[in-house]
Formats: C-alpha cells, sequence, structure tokens
C-alpha cells in the first residue's frame, strides 16, 4: 500500500491520544461542541434540505457533487461543483473539465469494450491485462487508446484464527469444533513454495504482469532494496513443490499431536487430512471478476490433489465477500482463504513506512479483514534472523546486507520485538507512545524511546519487517498485474495518465477532455453492486471501486504530487524542526473534558503551522475552521476507549490511535492551527509536514450527528444498531448512500437540532442545481430509461416526478407526503 493511501486512511480513520484521560468517567457524551447552537441548527437545515433533494449525505467540498446514485440500475451521476474553493497548487487540477460525469456499472467489461469503441462510453474504468484485447480486431483497437497501470496486485490472505485459549490450531463456534491448518505459521509459510508465480504470469495473465513475493510491487522504486530478503529466504518465482509439501506434511503432523491434547484426532488418509474423522474442509472465497477466479481455482487444485485438503470453492463476488472478509469477526470461521486484491487511487510516494504495517500488522492494517480479533504476530526479530543466518542473529544481519545494524548488540532489545513493534517504529520513528497502542507488548518497549535518524537504519528495518512478514504470511503476495484501462480515441480527445495508475485515479479523470464536457465512464461492477464497503470517510469506503468515486467529490488538505512528494492542495503549512516548548493553549480532545492543555510545557520536535481553505460545502453552506475543529474532537472522541461502556468508540477506528500520541498540541486560528509534536520524518520533510494535515471532508455536523447513531440510536428511537467499520448480526455499516440509513441519519439530526421538518421545507434551498434523469442505456437490456427522477421522502416511501418540476416543488410534494404519512 503507498504511502499516499496509508496517510488517507490515517486522515479517514485516525486517532487519539491522552495518557491523561480518565477511565472511570460515567458521562461518556463528548463535551464542548456546540450541536445545539443557532450555527448548528442552520447547517442540520441545510443537510436536510441537501437530503430531501439528493436521497443521501454524502457532502463534501471537492471538484464534483454528487445528484445521482441508483444502486438497482448501477447508475450514479456526479456534477461539476461551482461552489467557493481554494486551491494551493500549480501543478496538479484544480477543477475537472467535465460538467457532467455519469458511472454506469457493468458486468461484462469484454461487451462494454466494444461499447467504448463505438463511443456508447468514453472509457472504461476497469483495465484488463493485454491478452484480453488480442483478438478484438484491427478495426476496433483502431478506436480505443490503451492506458497501462501497474499499480495493482494480488495476494492470498489467510484466516489465522484460532482459540486463544488453546495451544492448538482448533476453532470453536458455538458447539462446533474445527482444524484450522493456516493457524499454522509454518503451513502459511510454505503457500511461498507451493505456488508457482511464474504459472500465473504466464498462464492465467499471458505476461502481463510480474511475480510479486513481498508486500512491495516489482515496479515500485523501493523494491530493489528487499531482493536480500526473498534471496535469505530462498524464495524463487516458480516455488518448489516437493518443498512446500514437506513443510505442510511436518507441520500437520505436529499440529496432530497438539489436537490430541485436548482429544482430538488428525491424520492422513489415501491422501486426505481428516480432523476427527472428518475431512479438513477449507471455505475458499474466490473472486469472480477477474482473474482472481483462475488464481483461485489453481490454487484450490494445488490444495486438493497436492496437500490433500478438501476444498469448498466459494465463487463470490466483490460484495459478498466483502461483507465476510472486511467487516465480519474472524473468529466467526466463515472463510479460510481469501483471493485478495489491492491497488492504489493515488500516485505512489517515494516512501514505504507503513507498508508492512498495512499488510502485516495487527496494530494498523487489515490482518486479517478490519475486525477483531486480528492475527497475532509471533515471529520475533531474533528467530527470524537465526531462520536465514542458521541460528546466528549476525549472519542474519550479513546475508540481508545491513549498513546500520551490523550485529545483535546493536539491535538491543529489538530481538524480542514481533512485526508489531517493528512497524510501528517504522511508521512514526519513534517507540514513543507505542505501550499505549492496542496489539503492542509494552513490556517491550523501552523507557528511553528508540528512534530512526538515517537512511541506511530506515532500510535496515524495512528489511527485517519484509522478512518477518513474509515468515508469517498471514498474507502471500503473487502478482503485480499489467492491465491497460480502455477510452473512446475520438471522444476522450486529451487526458492525463499517470506512470503508475494509468488513469485509474482522481487526476486523469479530472483532466479527460470530451467534445460535450459530458463524460460517460464504464465502471467493472460485480451483480449487486458498484461497491465493496460501505459509503462512510470514518471506517468505510475501503474498496478501490468507492475510492475513486469519492476522490472526486472530496478534496484533500495535501496531496501527493505527480513527482511522488506531498504536496499543497486546499492547505498550505510552515514546517519547522527543533525544540519548542508546547503552549498553555495548545490543546488536544479529551471526551469527557473537552479541550484540554495536556501537554503544556512538554517539548515537541515540530511545530508546523497550517492554513487551510475550506471554502463552500457541496449545499452552500460556508465552511470554518470550525470544521477543521470539531472533526479533529470526533477523531480522538471515537478513536479512544474511555472506559468499558463507552458508547463512543470504534474497534476499527483504534488500530490507528497511536498516531496523535506524537501530536502534543494545537492551537487554532482563524483559519487554521498550529500543531506541535514528536513525530518527525528522518528523510522527508514533506511527510513530516503531511502527517499534520488534518482536512475533513464532510461538515463537521455531519461527522457528530453520524457518531450519535452509532453510539445512541436506541435513545434517538431508532431500533437498529450501527457501525463505522464493520458489519455483522445485527449490526449494520454506515453507508451515506443507504436510504434506510440516511433516513435514520435524517430522524438523528432533527432530534440534536431540535428542528422540525416544517422547519426545513420552510425555505427550499437553492445552493445546488436540480438533477436530471440520466438517458443510458444498461449492458443488460436495451431500455432507456424514462425521463424521470425518484425523490425519496422521510417515511421510506418514493414520490415520482417529471424533471422539469422545480425543486420547490419536489420539497413540498415530499413534505406533504411524510406529514400524511405520520398521522
Amino acid at each position: 500500500m503507498k504511502k499516499a493511501l496509508g496517510l488517507f486512511v490515517m486522515g479517514l480513520m485516525l486517532f487519539s491520544l491522552f495518557f491523561v484521560r480518565p477511565v472511570n468517567a460515567v458521562d461518556y457524551t463528548p463535551k464542548d461542541i456546540p450541536l445545539n447552537s443557532d450555527e448548528a441548527k442552520a447547517r442540520f437545515k441545510a443537510d436536510l434540505q441537501w437530503y430531501l433533494q439528493y436521497g443521501h449525505f454524502v457532502i463534501s467540498n471537492g471538484p464534483y457533487i454528487l445528484v445521482m446514485y441508483s444502486p438497482e440500475n448501477l447508475y450514479l451521476k456526479l456534477e461539476k461543483f461551482t461552489g467557493a474553493r481554494t486551491v494551493y497548487t500549480d501543478t496538479l487540477p484544480k477543477d475537472g473539465y467535465a460538467d457532467v460525469i455519469e458511472y454506469q456499472g457493468v458486468q461484462n467489461p469484454e461487451n462494454v469494450i466494444l461499447q467504448i469503441a463505438k463511443g456508447e462510453y468514453d472509457l472504461g474504468m476497469f483495465a484488463f491485462p493485454a491478452g484480453r484485447y488480442q483478438g478484438l480486431g484491427a478495426d476496433i483497437l483502431a478506436n480505443l487508446n490503451l492506458y497501462k497501470s501497474a499499480s495493482s496486485y494480488n495476494e492470498l490472505t489467510f484466516n489465522t484464527y484460532h482459540d486463544p485459549d488453546k495451544d492448538a490450531p482448533i476453532v470453536t463456534v458455538g458447539d462446533q469444533v474445527y482444524f484450522n491448518p493456516f493457524a499454522i505459521r509454518e503451513v502459511r509459510f510454505a503457500m511461498n513454495w507451493l505456488i508457482d508465480r511464474d504459472y500465473i504470469v504466464q498462464n492465467i495473465y499471458q505476461g502481463s504482469g510480474a511475480p510479486m513475493l513481498g508486500c512491495i510491487r516489482p515496479s515500485h522504486p523501493a523494491n530493489k532494496y528487499f531482493e536480500p530478503v526473498y534471496q535469505a529466504l530462498g524464495m524463487t518465482t516458480s516455488g518448489n513443490e516437493d518443498l512446500a509439501l514437506k513443510m505442510i506434511d511436518d507441520a500437520m503432523n505436529k499440529a496432530a499431536q497438539e489436537v490430541a491434547q485436548y482429544g482430538y484426532t488428525l491424520e492422513k488418509k489415501d491422501g486426505m487430512w481428516y480432523f476427527n474423522g472428518e475431512p479438513v474442509t477449507l471455505k475458499f472465497i474466490i473472486r469472480i471478476e477477474d482473474e482472481r477466479k483462475e488464481i483461485g481455482l489453481y490454487v484450490a487444485d494445488l490444495l486438493e490433489k497436492k496437500v490433500g485438503f478438501t476444498v469448498d470453492r466459494l465463487l463470490w463476488d466483490r460484495q459478498k465477500a466483502g461483507q465476510v472478509v472486511f467487516a465480519k469477526p474472524p473468529s466467526n470461521y466463515e472463510w479460510n482463504i481469501y483471493t485478495g486484491g489491492w491497488g492504489t487511487s493515488g500516485i505512489p510516494s517515494v516512501w514505504i513506512d507503513d507498508y508492512t504495517a498495512w499488510f502485516y500488522a495487527a496494530w494498523y492494517g487489515y490482518v486479517p479483514g478490519a475486525v477483531e480479533p486480528k492475527h497475532v504476530n509471533t515471529v520475533t526479530v531474533e528467530e527470524a534472523l537465526k531462520y536465514i543466518g542458521n541460528g546466528d542473529v549476525n549472519a542474519g544481519l550479513q546475508k540481508l546486507g545491513t549498513e546500520y545494524y551490523k550485529n545483535a548488540d546493536s539491535l538491543g532489545p529489538m530481538l524480542k520485538w514481533t512485526e508489531e513493534e517493528l512497524t510501528y517504529l517504522l511508521t512514526y520513528f519513534t517507540t514513543a507512545g507505542a505501550n499505549e497502542t492496542p496489539h503492542i507488548n509494552p513490556d517491550l518497549i523501552p523507557a528511553e524511546p528508540i528512534r530512526i535518524t538515517t537512511a541506511g537504519q530506515y532500510w535496515d528495518l524495512q528489511k527485517i519487517s519484509m522478512l518477518i512478514g513474509v515468515m508469517e504470511s498471514e498474507r502471500v503476495f503473487l502478482i503485480e498485474t499489467w492491465e491497460f484501462y480502455p477510452a473512446n480515441k475520438q471522444r476522450v480527445v486529451k487526458i492525463t495518465p499517470e506512470a503508475s495508475t494509468g488513469i485509474g485515479q482522481r487526476w486523469s479523470i479530472m483532466t479527460a477532455e470530451t467534445p460535450d464536457k459530458h463524460l460517460k465512464i464504464a465502471q467493472f461492477a460485480s451483480t449487486g453492486a458498484m461497491f465493496m464497503s460501505a459509503f462512510n470517510p470514518v471506517g468505510g469506503l475501503s474498496d478501490v471501486y468507492s475510492v475513486r468515486v469519492w476522490y472526486l467529490i472530496r478534496d484533500f488538505g495535501g496531496t501527493t504530487n505527480f513527482d511522488g512528494i506531498y504536496t499543497p492542495y486546499r492547505c498550505t503549512w510552515t514546517l519547522e524542526r527543533g525544540e519548542f516548548t508546547v503552549p498553555d493553549d495548545a490543546v488536544i480532545y479529551n471526551q469527557t473534558q473537552g479541550w484540554i492543555a495536556a501537554n503544556a510545557g512538554s517539548t515537541a520536535s515540530v511545530k508546523v503551522t497550517v492554513k487551510c481553505d475550506i471554502g463552500e460545502w457541496h449545499n452552500g453552506v460556508k465552511g470554518s475552521v470550525d470544521d477543521i475543529k470539531y472533526y479533529v474532537a470526533f477523531l480522538y472522541t471515537w478513536a479512544y476507549k474511555d472506559g468499558a461502556d463507552d458508547p463512543y468508540y470504534d474497534e476499527g477506528l483504534g488500530g490507528t490511535a497511536a498516531a496523535l500520541q506524537n501530536v502534543l498540541g494545537f492551537q487554532w486560528t482563524d483559519d487554521g492551527y498550529v500543531a506541535y509534536g514528536t513525530y518527525e520524518h528522518p528523510l522527508a520533510d514533506d511527510m513530516t509536514a503531511g502527517f499534520y494535515i488534518f482536512y475533513p471532508s464532510l461538515p463537521w455536523e455531519l461527522y457528530w450527528a453520524m457518531g450519535e447513531l452509532v453510539a445512541k440510536s436506541k435513545e434517538y428511537g431508532i431500533d437498529k444498531t450501527y457501525s463505522f467499520s464493520s458489519a455483522g448480526e445485527g449490526i449494520l455499516w454506515l453507508d451515506l448512500l443507504t436510504k434506510e440509513h440516511v433516513d435514520d441519519l435524517a430522524t438523528v439530526m432533527l432530534k440534536i437540532s431540535g428542528l422540525t421538518w416544517d422547519d426545513v421545507t420552510k425555505t427550499p434551498t437553492t445552493t445546488s442545481p436540480e438533477t436530471t434523469s440520466p438517458e443510458t442505456t444498461s449492458p443488460e437490456t436495451t431500455t432507456t430509461q424514462p425521463e424521470t427522477t425518484t425523490t425519496t421522502t422521510p417515511s421510506g416511501t418514493s414520490t415520482t416526478t417529471y424533471v422539469v418540476v422545480g425543486l420547490v416543488i419536489i420539497i413540498i410534494a415530499g413534505a406533504a407526503w411524510y406529514f400524511t404519512k405520520k398521522k
């Protein structure tokens, strides 16, 4: 994962601090947030008017407005935002060229390529290996421009869970007991040798890709640093089937002794493994939309025919798979393996600080999924170096070609670290605050912080981290894909691709020029949904499909430039390094006390003065520094658990709580803030400054209304339970585009603000343009949608009106219908 994406996730999912928070407070309601003020009421009114008009709460301040979303038709429409936006860049696009952007979800991209060639769509927001375009014919290819992307990569994710109270790979669900072979590290590790990555490249992708042994793509400029890691492990791109089978058999025979202690049997008969007389069965979730289907079937055959596991091949689309792998606890034991795929919608950064943290560490990333209980890392630095050094740490360091750490003594306490502690240091360059972070053992963190200060030290530790990540193998990476996005040569007369991502990111779509300033995009959508994850910027928006759309709707305080450097966009800043005394008016937010000067008098090593333009929100409300201030307060509140019964806490956000342990205080100004902190990138000023840029993607009152819905839905008369970051039995993953969810959110807003629907509809909003119904042809039919639009009322029934009817009539009709139903 790129550092740019890591920073984006930090911006969405951060943060927490506080060594001084009271954990025994009884009142968990956030303090000092003026939800009932006149200004807040005016904001809520504007938000609710937006809801009545558009039927959703996706309100941001980026270059495009979401004016229509029809999930049943896999259709989405954006229109250019004309409100006030000040953008501080001369190198990146400030505004989009197209006045209208339409997305149509398609389930058969091969046929859609022909439609793109005919000009029925302008471009495809999907990419295929070169082989998929072969055989289309010269006449078709003559009408297409193909834009290469090397930003996607595939892997296998394993469910590593086992009962924590048993020293055996056993999983208990209700009254059922299962054997999980991937709870055994050696079995996962052996998968690196069982799989022939060259076979995948040549036979599944027809040469359109490159084998990938760790979480850094072969085309990434940092990949060269990790070649010694793979060589030291003896890894090859073709694998070693005989070695893999021996490793697995040895590990399974050892596991047979472990399960016997609990009265169970594990044995191999006629080439197949049995647990308590029943076949050891793997639930393999195989994504069906692309080549991952063929990868999954290939791996499933290996596991069944070579290893001896029975494989239940679950051929699922992205929506169904995402709801299980990323939104439910792995302890539910609904899956064993998943054909994971990753991509970036941004420009890759030149630094990889948090890559291994994202993919291999429970405190920070997705291992496995994003929900507790997460994978438990056990391999230590010492064990990993001894493994490649034949029992000698010094020999292991020599094999890695380390420059800074020459011997075991130089590693000191780090020898006992796992991937958790090591990736924390790599992400924040200091261990300060690590002992307060979930999944990190505080007993392993020395009182005197360890810091990264040189490039040699940085790359040595990155190598060791990659070594441990591969040995843990909760993920086994397979291939970087080389794919091509199609665009109609006559319609898209100009577009700016990026070397790594092609046109699959914000800047290309913003620069795409068509003769009529109307851009029609065919987006690959599996059956049933355009997106895999919930559309909320707190703990959702975790799939590349939703992120691509969201990046056109929201803006950034800073972003990665085409040169890989983090640069100003809606914020500017001045960075100072040195020693600074945190002043008395530099505050952090405490849920139970409000804004407090918890670190006044402390010494900071970084001072960043930030000035931001919020401009106007899409609903016409003028933004202010309060949007930043209360957004930061929201992040503090939800990332940190204030007592056992704190309803204002989401465990999906707690994993990144460590970030603000390095922020000592904010001095709020009229147009921004001054941040004092201890985080500093030893090698890059841009990344140091970027750490302290907090820029909201929603108005502040919308964050807090969502928080109330998630924390206290029952108190607002809503008989549902919501979460920002997960779904499950009886839990809804909050989605700002789902009708049921936004109806409940509107109810919360009314009760928070004290407004009534009569108050909301007295003065119709005039801040956004009227919508028009799309005239697009569904890929499954030849029927054109009628020239009508559906406006959803608060009670949950639809009222159909002609597009030519003005907004006033829509609101009045909707309100009249609503009050009739309420009676």
